[in-house]
């Protein structure tokens, strides 16, 4: 008898839970739709499409946001409000305003959004590219320009470029002897990371002692996708929601593993660079050395974390963009036939059919 009025009392404890569970999640349902009629009359939003609740446009975002977001634009307008769970997104999609955006309100618009990705890769949007626009920013772009990506400086490295260019020439000639294919990504990506390790970290991709080819491909790889991830943390900042579920599904595990990784990979370069009597001249020498004699009233301070970031930055952005731009050149001339001779005979008759090597003062 006892357990049968214990099991009714816990049975109506548990209704009730329910109860107030539902009538909590329609009051503030009412109130999330109630504020957003209020703040779109008050504010003049742009138009958005059909949205639920809670999250928003998110069940309308695919694998390829960029065509999901289209897709909306064709039926909202080129200038759209979407929420993307709690936070609101302006999409822009027509030349008119992207102009107004990225031209007339370039100062207001310039910064990138704080995602936990770019947040933890960048090490606390530290990294120039993450950083939003403010007179830190400022000083640290005058750095890089002024000590690391000047005329002078880039034209030091030049010996660089081209004994790297030389080999990977010699390496496709000896293919087309032996008649074997050539897998044309991996062979510009090498390339680049080549050129990339020797000027920054003063190592060689294919005989550095520090590295695996291998595995910095894969490591590049794996930095790459989590910066682009978006993860629940993103959408639902608030109470630690989106936190719990990235840590329930093992997202929040991933983007830590590809942070340790790169940084274990920093801190070895780094470890090498501080052993005396070690050859000097790449850029995390030159880093070092202006950290070492910085003054006191230096408007930018450089700590060994801040040459990590820049290093990161460097690392990053170089192998993607410049192994993509080749890649994608590449492709593009294998695609049209005719665009790759016309190519070719603007070359010849330029710099004439007997000079074996293009230099970069040729050019």
């Amino acid at each position: 008898m006892g357990i049968c009025q214990k099991s009714k009392q816990y049975q109506f404890h548990f209704s009730s839970q329910i109860s107030l569970l539902c009538l909590f999640l329609v009051t503030f349902t009412s109130l999330i739709f109630v504020g957003k009629k209020i703040k779109r009359s008050k504010w003049n939003l742009p138009p958005s499409p059909p949205e639920f609740p809670i999250i928003g446009s998110l069940h309308q975002v695919g694998e390829l946001p960029h065509r999901s977001l289209q897709r909306l634009a064709e039926r909202a307008g080129h200038v759209m409000l979407v929420h993307l769970g709690f936070i609101p997104v302006t999409v822009i999609s027509s030349k008119e305003a992207a102009e107004e955006v990225l031209k007339t309100h370039d100062l207001d618009c310039c910064s990138r959004p704080k995602l936990v990705g770019t947040k933890l890769i960048s090490r606390g949007f530290k990294d120039i590219g993450f950083t939003p626009y403010s007179e830190e920013w400022k000083e640290r772009r005058k750095f890089l320009v002024r000590e690391l990506f000047c005329f002078k400086k880039v034209q030091s490295f030049g010996y660089i470029r081209e004994e790297e260019c030389n080999l990977l020439v010699q390496k496709l000639s000896e293919s087309a002897v032996d008649q074997s294919p050539v897998d044309l990504s991996k062979t510009l990506f090498w390339l680049t990371a080549s050129i990339v390790f020797r000027v920054a970290f003063g190592q060689s991709f294919h005989e550095g002692q520090l590295i695996d080819k291998e595995k910095v491909v894969e490591l590049i790889f794996e930095a790459e996708t989590a910066q682009a991830s978006l993860t629940c943390s993103d959408f639902f900042p608030i109470a630690g929601l989106g936190w719990l579920v990235d840590w329930l599904s093992g997202q929040h595990k991933r983007l830590h593993d590809v942070f340790f990784k790169l940084d274990a990979l920093l801190q070895r370069v780094m470890d090498d660079h501080m052993h005396p009597g070690r050859s000097k001249g790449d850029i995390t020498d030159l880093m070092l050395d202006v950290m070492h004699k910085q003054g006191k009233d230096d408007a930018l301070k450089l700590t060994l974390d801040h040459i990590k970031k820049r290093l990161i930055f460097i690392f990053k952005l170089n192998l993607d963009t410049g192994a993509l731009t080749m890649i994608w050149a590449m492709t593009e001339l294998a695609r049209n036939p005719k665009v790759m001779k016309k190519l070719q005979v603007h070359i010849r008759d330029h710099f004439g059919n007997n000079k074996e090597r293009i230099t970069e003062e040729d050019i």
